[in-house]
């Protein structure tokens, strides 16, 4: 993150609630996305169709634009995937984040968040991201 300077309370563990919506966000598919992932990874494989990687890109971030500012500090501790069908470049994902669940574990704020990401009412990545959340 750039470390801007903000006026905005930082996210603590008690400001989440399982269920808690914490935003939308629309990412699309734009050739510098397409460049930037390119210019990392190589040729892509098809004209037609993203690299599911690049869908996982826009899941992180989606949620890192999500309960912003952050304490430094946390701890990324695993995420599960769920893909749907597949993306084409120029489109639009929407992206919903919420929070799943918490819970303290040995004096440790355990944060699961919830992104969907979609294009056109189509779900195409269901993803679920377990942090740890810093004091």
């Amino acid at each position: 993150m750039s470390g801007a300077q903000t006026d905005l309370p930082v996210w603590v563990f008690d400001d989440f609630s399982p269920g808690q919506p914490l935003g939308n966000f629309a990412i699309t598919l734009d050739d510098a996305h397409l460049d930037n992932w390119t210019a990392i990874y190589g040729e892509r494989k098809s004209n037609e169709s993203v690299p599911a990687g690049m869908l996982v890109a826009a899941m992180m971030e989606a949620y890192l634009n999500a309960a912003q500012p952050r304490p430094p500090g946390n701890i990324h501790a695993s995420q599960k995937l769920v893909f749907g069908r597949s993306v084409k470049a120029g489109d639009k994902l929407e992206a919903q984040v919420s929070c799943l669940s918490k819970e303290r574990r040995k004096e440790r704020g355990w944060v699961t968040f919830g992104v969907v990401l979609s294009v056109e009412g189509q779900d195409v990545l269901n993803g679920e991201i377990r942090t740890i959340w810093a004091r």
